[in-house]
């Protein structure tokens, strides 16, 4: 049977149940050839009995010196990691036919080992304390000083993350092992080899990330280069050929992107809802730069490092962050929202400042004090527009880093400019990974931002009054939305209501304010053809009936029978609705409230704000960390091994 994880919510979404479907692959016999396996980050009783041992190739390693390093990546006897044995085993056999068949005409450089992903991810904790949660919970009440529920929590999540993630391993790394072997058919000697990049290759992987790829071409002096769209054809043609000798009738499903300016191989094992991705990309050689740019800023392990016995503190930031996207639905890049990219580069932005060092020092001698005292810096740091006005900068090395708050007028006042370069390209290649943020998207940032900043200021310090209102704050941070909550669907499939930033008045006398409506119709501008509008677009047209909402109660009534008409650009979210009184009206919950007054507050504290240009001239905000001191802050995790 083939098992698909199924979210079902405590805590934080991170407990997963399975849900079994019908096949007939048999799952040939396991390799006879010796095992060597490393220590794993689970205890004992967390480690199935069996697992698969894979060819791990550093990031670093070129193709023509391959330095190979066995890591034990999963285990377990379940059928899906039977069925990716098989296909590693399968993609491993056929790698190995064709290294024996292959004459190439002229020399080429050595093949590299199968790709394989790392033991992801680090360990949050030492593995005497990774039994299971509760026995985690249960070491940490008593090693702690004082008990404290909100660190407690966040070492259930983390732990709850790294059993999904373990046990997932070894189908992506099947899935990983027969992508390689079509790129080997498909290019034969152009094969360079693959790399692994994006939040595997940096260790902040969270439960459904993809698993980004990037597979690297080589060609003769004589030979034009190839491009990148007919590449993955070539691959896409010999992967559906793989798939249909092995397992064509297990769900497998590929998606050829081959017009977007960065062409891409989407590959999908598994339900829509939950499926296994991997994402290939030819010769980008800008993730694999920073992924580098991470690992010597500090925020990432190195390639041949010792493996750390317990993830860094900004590793476990970068972590939770990463969820904290996930679980609240933040926009991402394809939708209008901020990449990924840039999210990461302003944690370690933050987690360089010495007041991250000293509240990490202070508080290292409670377990994940210092992890909860890092998240709350880093909201608290972000948590309103202005504070999302500037420019984020990082040194090459990525020993600096310094956040230039805006003292000019930027011809969208009082709305924030923001800017994170990219800290692998300087000079005249220097480029800002923000795309251009709309103010109804910045009023979406600011609130989620500030909602979780002001719950991690109730968190209490010290003892709590009574044990598990700390974890009750902290789980309300990591809250999941509905999916689709901050999409606008190109459809409209019963009652939609969302809230539309809406401006009146021109120039730097611009108010804003809030408008709640229901959708009745959507109008896509020609040539869109996604599921969903992008927030930027000023060309799509949304029919709405505008509501008047009565704050106390929660009734929304109508205005008018008449639409109004606004673009995708003014929108901010979606909120849950239900008809009343025979369909004259509708009613929101108690959060849709709360939302809309926390974000009228946030637009009345951006008018009160003075102009740009009349303030006073400061100095840049400034961080500066060295690699070492970045690397080198105290663990939470270490500080509570520290005490058995």
């Amino acid at each position: 049977a083939s098992a698909v994880a199924v979210a079902s919510g405590t805590p934080a979404g991170l407990a997963w149940k399975k849900r079994v479907e019908p096949h007939q692959q048999p799952a040939p016999p396991a390799p006879t050839q010796p095992k060597q396996t490393l220590d794993t980050a689970s205890a004992a009783a967390t480690q199935p009995p069996k697992a698969l041992d894979v060819a791990v190739v550093p990031l670093t390693q070129s193709a023509t010196a391959p330095s190979v390093s066995t890591a034990r990546v999963g285990g377990s006897s379940a059928p899906e990691d039977l069925l990716a044995a098989a296909l590693l085993q399968q993609a491993q056999q056929a790698q190995q036919q064709q290294q024996q068949q292959q004459l190439l005409p002229v020399a080429s450089a050595p093949i590299t080992p199968p790709t394989a992903l790392p033991q992801q991810p680090l360990p949050a904790i030492h593995p005497q304390l990774a039994a299971s949660a509760t026995a985690m919970r249960v070491a940490a009440a008593t090693l702690s000083p004082t008990e404290h529920s909100g660190e407690d929590y966040l070492m259930e999540m983390l732990a709850n993350m790294d059993q999904i993630m373990q046990q997932g391993r070894q189908t992506q790394q099947g899935l990983v092992a027969i992508i390689e072997l079509s790129c080997r058919k498909a290019l034969d000697g152009h094969f360079g080899r693959l790399m692994l990049v994006g939040s595997a290759a940096l260790r902040v992987e969270t439960p459904g990330s993809d698993i980004d790829i990037v597979c690297f071409t080589q060609r003769r002096k004589a030979e034009a280069s190839l491009l990148p769209a007919a590449v993955l054809r070539r691959v896409h043609r010999a992967l559906k050929d793989v798939i249909s000798q092995y397992v064509d009738h297990l769900g497998f499903y590929t998606e050829l992107i081959d017009d977007a300016r960065v062409p891409i191989l989407r590959v999908l094992w598994g339900p829509p809802e939950c499926a296994v991705v991997v994402d290939v990309s030819v010769d980008q050689s800008r993730p694999v730069d920073h992924v580098r740019w991470f690992q010597r800023a500090g925020a990432a392990p190195r390639n041949g490092a010792p493996e750390p016995m317990v993830a860094p503190l900004v590793t476990l930031t970068l972590r939770c962050v990463k969820w904290w996207l996930r679980q609240r639905q933040i926009p991402r890049t394809k939708e209008g929202g901020l990449p990924t990219l840039a999210w990461l580069l302003m944690v370690v932005h933050v987690c360089s400042l010495p007041e991250t060092h000293n509240q990490a020092i202070v508080r290292a001698q409670r377990p994940f004090c210092a992890l909860l005292a890092s998240l709350k810096v880093f909201f608290c740091y972000y948590d309103c527009i202005e504070k999302l006005d500037g420019i984020l900068h990082f040194a090459a090395d990525g020993s600096t880093s310094d956040f230039k708050r805006h003292t000019e007028a930027t011809g969208a006042a009082p709305w924030a400019e923001l800017a994170v370069l990219d800290p692998t390209r300087e000079g005249s290649e220097r480029l800002n990974l923000v795309p251009r943020l709309l103010p109804a998207t910045q009023l979406l940032l600011a609130y989620e931002l500030h909602r979780a900043s002001q719950r991690f200021q109730q968190v209490p310090r010290g003892a709590e009054a009574s044990y598990g209102a700390g974890r009750h704050i902290v789980h309300d941070v990591f809250e999941p939305l509905p999916e689709g909550t901050n999409v606008l669907p190109i459809t409209v499939t019963g009652d939609i209501g969302i809230l539309i930033l809406h401006a009146a008045g021109a120039g730097l006398a611009t108010k804003y304010d809030i408008e709640l409506g229901v959708i009745e119709e959507v109008v896509p501008r020609p040539g869109w053809y996604a599921p969903f509008l992008h927030r930027s677009d000023e060309r799509s047209e949304l029919r709405v009936r505008l509501c008047d909402l009565d704050d106390h109660s929660g009734t929304c009534t109508p205005r008018s029978k008449f639409a109004a008409s606004v673009a995708p650009s003014d929108f901010v979210c979606r909120i849950p609705l239900e008809r009343k009184d025979g369909g004259r009206c509708y009613q929101i919950d108690a959060d849709a409230i709360d939302r809309i007054q926390v974000m009228r507050r946030l637009l009345a504290d951006l008018h009160q704000q003075p102009s740009k240009a009349s303030e006073p001239t400061t100095s840049a905000e400034t961080a500066a960390a060295t690699v070492q001191s970045l690397a080198s802050i105290p663990s939470p995790a270490r500080s509570c091994y520290a005490q058995i």
